[in-house]
């Protein structure tokens, strides 16, 4: 009988441990489905992510000719822009662009900060200061600088420069510009560029410049 109630007791155990394996099993495959499941879907959206891109170059498709309306009559103006570009398969929602620093470019290659502080969103083409949506692949320019060919001056296209900032126009040498692009849904991208000015539109020079992105 005690032999009999012994087998039974270790059958029930053997039972009760399957039991418990096929549960613990149960429970793993579901954690680790839970796991690759959450993992492909980061991997999808990271891979599908929107991605920032602003870029210059001094050619024809960075630096036009506008004839605008002034307070005095029309004047034609030489402008600067900016490239901005989604190389990513989202569209990058609420994008702006901004003068994030600006300094002056000595002779000796030595930079000097200017009474430009703070970051400022630049306009966008046709001078809007609004945020856009940027679908893949299309090309989108915000303006940096306006110079006149009738009235000397840099025209740095922000909404407004401070008194403060005023003595800003009427610098002749070289600005350089940090420029920094930013959306909601990506990471923001950087560019910076010296351009140089001395009060003749016809002596307007830009270059892109290379930069440490540890230093921002």
């Amino acid at each position: 009988m005690e032999t009999r109630r012994s087998g039974t007791l270790e059958s029930m155990s053997d039972t009760t441990a399957v039991a418990w394996i096929a549960a613990g099993s149960a429970i793993g495959g579901g954690l680790v489905a839970g796991l690759l499941s959450g993992a492909y879907q980061h991997l999808r959206e990271y891979g599908s992510r929107p991605i920032l891109e602003i870029d210059f170059a001094d050619d024809d498709s960075h630096k036009v000719e506008r004839t605008e309306q002034s307070s005095d009559g029309r004047e034609a103006s030489y402008v600067y822009i900016h490239r901005v570009r989604n190389a990513g398969r989202q569209v990058a929602r609420g994008c702006r662009v901004f003068l994030a620093h600006l300094e002056e470019v000595h002779p000796s290659g030595q930079t000097t900060r200017t009474v430009f502080h703070d970051s400022r969103q630049l306009a966008w083409a046709g001078f809007k200061f609004v945020s856009a949506d940027l679908p893949r692949g299309l090309n989108f320019y915000a303006d940096v600088l306006r110079v006149s060919k009738d009235v000397s001056g840099w025209g740095i296209s922000v909404q407004q420069l401070f008194a403060n900032e005023q003595s800003l126009r009427s610098y002749a040498g070289t600005y350089r510009f940090h420029l920094v692009a930013t959306c909601d849904n990506a990471k923001l991208a950087r560019c910076v560029v010296d351009v140089s000015y001395a009060g003749n539109w016809q002596n307007l020079r830009a270059v892109a410049v290379r930069f440490d992105s540890a230093s921002w």
